[in-house]
């Protein structure tokens, strides 16, 4: 971090093959921790989850270490908080920290390719002033900067980098030592660098003079801060209003003398504020595209069925839901993956969700509600901003509750939907691109017993048949070996309520029929 500052300082730029070098010696250090075992021979399953600047050392020597395993998780250490928290940065996290799922050393893997994009490029990757943008950035691994700086990167280290940097952890280098002999591998053919010519740069670095800007008359440069090390002046003076306006805010929340914008309602006897904001901000005019639309009965066509098939076509529109006593959701989906879901239901809006999941009392949320405006008129942003959540909590509670109005859906016996495509989501909230395939997982596993016992009696004496399948089909739906078990039940020769009585455990056998349904529905089995 500290030649980062220097390289900022100086406006010296730190060549891509001695960026290269470093984040070869990492992976270096990496590959010895992945692979670290107990003294009995056992592996450790060591993961370091913090790869960052600040954490690299350098020495006069050119040589570099891998530090700080503060944070790091081994596999048999019983004390860890949830999979895959990090207590560090977010712009160095990986897709699935973000989002909560289990990690493994190709966690790391991404991490290091920021790292060295960022070397490279002498720019943050993921940049923002609002720590949930970062986090929405970080979880989609949008690339965006990347492919804007893609000229000050050789081609072939690019391409390394960029595998690196895939969303998926499948689709990325699969363990620290292939990635670190690729980098062997593109050092060797393009160039001399050693650990010398990296002691050597660290002196040219410190020893020169601050660089002057020029055009503003203004002097020198001041050196940038540990936070600030690979930010631009406009992303600083971007931060610095983003910083302002929420000292406002939490000024204003602070006092309490603020009245609470659209809040007319008082806290019932139940807790939940009965008038709020809805989830965020209004709906905007958009146009909606002419053309076919499909519509048809849920009772025919469960609404579990209809998402898995959008998201197997990479539907890209609106899925509208109406259920009984006028409910009515719409379901947002871009390439197939839920991006936002409105609901009328006062529960499901996200003030009343953070409540009743306590992570927010309704004094502080009708007092939130006040100082919205100060941050774009998101309640999310605004608790944020307020520090009373932390970014990483707001955006898992946020993915949860969009989930949540969705799977709630799944167990609906009746009403209609209606696909439209192409319909653009109207709604100025974040785009979340939820896993649609785990998101059915976890539907299916809390379906509601009436639903699963009307499907059971409608078909008591149909036998259940076992479809082929691929590899990774039950594996996208998050749901451990348990599906695979159940899937592996259905040889074709046992009638629906036979397997139902296998089980005598009542939510053994509740649990049971919920994943023969996710079959069923799925076509990965089908009654006969």
């Amino acid at each position: 971090l500290a030649l980062l500052r220097e390289c900022a300082r100086t406006q010296i730029r730190l060549p891509a093959d001695l960026a290269a070098l470093i984040a070869r010696d990492v992976l270096d250090a990496l590959d010895y921790a992945h692979h670290a075992v107990d003294s009995a021979g056992r592996p450790l399953g060591i993961i370091h989850r913090d790869i960052s600047p600040g954490n690299v050392l350098l020495s006069w020597r050119g040589d570099v270490k891998l530090t700080d395993f503060g944070i790091a998780r081994a596999a048999e250490r019983r004390h860890k908080t949830e999979a895959g928290t990090l207590k560090g940065k977010y712009g160095y996290m990986s897709p699935e920290q973000v989002s909560g799922s289990e990690v493994d050393t190709r966690s790391d893997l991404f991490s290091v390719g920021i790292l060295l994009a960022e070397m490279v490029m002498a720019r943050r990757l993921f940049t923002s002033t609002n720590d949930l943008d970062i986090l929405l950035m970080v979880r989609d691994a949008r690339l965006d900067r990347l492919h804007k700086y893609a000229a000050e990167f050789p081609v072939e280290l690019r391409v390394l980098t960029t595998r690196a940097l895939q969303r998926r952890p499948e689709d990325r280098w699969q363990t620290a030592a292939t990635f670190r002999d690729a980098l062997d591998e593109w050092l060797r053919r393009t160039t001399r660098v050693s650990a010398r010519h990296l002691a050597a740069l660290l002196g040219q670095v410190i020893n020169a003079p601050t660089a002057h800007l020029h055009g503003d008359g203004a002097g020198v440069v001041a050196p940038p801060s540990d936070e600030g090390a690979l930010s631009g002046p406009m992303t600083r003076i971007s931060q610095a209003h983003a910083d302002a306006e929420a000292a406002r805010a939490r000024a204003e929340f602070i006092s309490g003398q603020a009245i609470p914008a659209g809040v007319t309602g008082d806290i019932g006897s139940s807790g939940i504020l009965q008038v709020i904001p809805g989830d965020d901000v209004a709906p905007e005019q958009v146009d909606i595209p002419s053309g076919p639309r499909e519509t048809d009965d849920i009772a025919q066509q469960p609404v579990l069925r209809v998402v898995y098939r959008l998201a197997r076509a990479k539907g890209t529109g609106m899925l509208a839901l109406e259920g009984r006593a006028g409910v009515l959701k719409e379901v947002y989906l871009v390439d197939g993956q839920p991006q936002f879901v409105s609901s009328n239901v006062e529960s499901e809006r996200l003030g009343n969700y953070l409540i009743e999941q306590g992570a927010l009392t309704p004094q502080a949320l009708q007092r939130a509600t006040s100082v919205v405006h100060h941050f774009g008129g998101r309640l999310a942003d605004t608790l944020v901003g307020l520090d009373i959540l932390e970014p990483l909590e707001a955006y898992r509670l946020l993915a949860k509750q969009v989930a949540a109005k969705l799977m709630d859906a799944f167990s609906w016996p009746k009403g209609r939907y209606t696909w439209t495509p192409r319909h653009p989501n109207p709604w100025r909230a974040r785009s979340l691109h939820l896993d649609a395939y785990r998101v059915i997982g976890a539907g299916a596993a809390q379906l509601g017993e009436p639903l699963i016992e009307d499907w059971l009696s409608a078909n008591l004496t149909r036998f259940v048949v076992r479809e082929p399948i691929q590899d990774d089909e039950l594996a996208q739906f998050g749901l451990g070996d348990a599906l695979l078990r159940v899937y592996s039940l259905l040889d074709g020769r046992t009638r629906l309520g036979e397997l139902a009585n296998k089980v005598r455990s009542p939510e053994a056998r509740m649990n049971l029929l919920r994943l023969t349904y996710l079959l069923v529905q799925t076509d990965l089995a089908r009654l006969s």
